[in-house]
């Protein structure tokens, strides 16, 4: 609250200013202590001068009025500090013989705007969530995919929803197992938890990846035989330890054979990314609605259970 008043005074201050030197240029040119110094009176000048006082207060009118404008009055201030630096280096370079006078009317009103302009902490969060907000709504409407709870969960608990935003590197990490392999461990991890929405997301990004739409399909059906090695291993792999089958020991050994530990430690990230998206989901309430999902433009009959 402190700053809005500040930023109101500092308004005010401009303001006049800039309406006097607009309206009564040649009065405000031999009032005012040194500037008669400077050389002769200039109206057009002294009008721009005015007019960019008048703008600056009236973004720091906009600062005082509401909290989320801090923006508006940062441009203001931006104005009033540059020109209080101005002074600031005359003063220090003993080259201002109203140094008393110009601290005081210039350079400390000019310190002061900058102080209240500047965003709180508060402030700063609501800008910062405003713009995630915004970047949520654009990846949603980029995948048709419905990102009401990752909303829900910004408006409500904003610290939890930056830490769960940090999954998103989780989820992107891929070292060197092959595109296709590491999609088919994500779309059958998100299998296990999902109904449609998620896993179509993650078909959607397959397909932006490059990812042959014949595997994605075969890996959304269980068609292990229409599969190609790297992806029927990814995919059995994936598989077994969702299921817990006991047989992903042998599929383990062979991963490392191909893709190193790293591959191993990409597939086993996948996965589990893939399930959290959803689990997160169901668990808040808005995990309501299934979908069946399309690869391209056909719809696929999903098979989440083995024969």
């Amino acid at each position: 609250m402190a700053k809005r008043w500040v930023a109101g005074a500092i308004a005010l201050f401009a303001g006049v200013n800039g309406v006097i030197m607009l309206v009564f240029g040649a009065e405000w040119y031999r009032s005012v202590p040194g500037v008669s110094e400077t050389g002769p009176y200039n109206g057009h000048f002294v009008a721009d001068v005015g007019a960019a006082f008048l703008a600056a207060g009236a973004g720091m009118a906009l600062r005082a009025w509401r909290r989320a404008l801090w923006p508006a009055g940062l441009a203001g201030a931006a104005f009033i500090g540059l020109h209080g630096l101005i002074h600031l280096a005359a003063v220090i370079g003993g080259a201002d013989p109203h140094a008393a006078f110009d601290a005081v009317v210039v350079i400390f009103p000019a310190a002061l705007a900058m102080w209240a302009a500047l965003p709180g902490l508060k402030e700063e969060r609501s800008m910062l969530n405003f713009v995630t907000d915004q970047a949520l709504k654009a990846f949603g409407a980029r995948y048709d995919y419905d990102v009401s709870y990752m909303r829900h969960m910004l408006r409500a608990a904003p610290r939890a929803f930056s830490k769960f935003a940090k999954v998103t590197d989780i989820a992107a990490h891929r070292e060197a197992a092959p595109v296709d392999a590491w999609y088919a461990s994500k779309i059958v991890g998100t299998l296990a938890e999902d109904c449609g929405p998620c896993a179509q997301l993650v078909v959607k990004m397959a397909e932006e990846a490059g990812v042959a739409s014949g595997q994605i399909e075969a890996v959304l059906t269980r068609n292990v035989s229409a599969m190609s090695d790297d992806v029927a291993l990814a995919f059995r792999f994936a598989d077994a330890v969702a299921r817990r089958t006991g047989e992903d020991e042998a599929l383990r050994e062979e991963i490392r054979r191909r893709w190193g530990e790293a591959g191993l430690i990409d597939l086993a990230l996948a996965m589990q990314a893939g399930r959290l998206f959803p689990m997160v989901k169901g668990a808040l309430g808005y995990a309501k609605t299934c979908q069946r999902v399309s690869v391209g433009d056909r719809m696929v009959a999903v098979v989440k259970e083995a024969a």
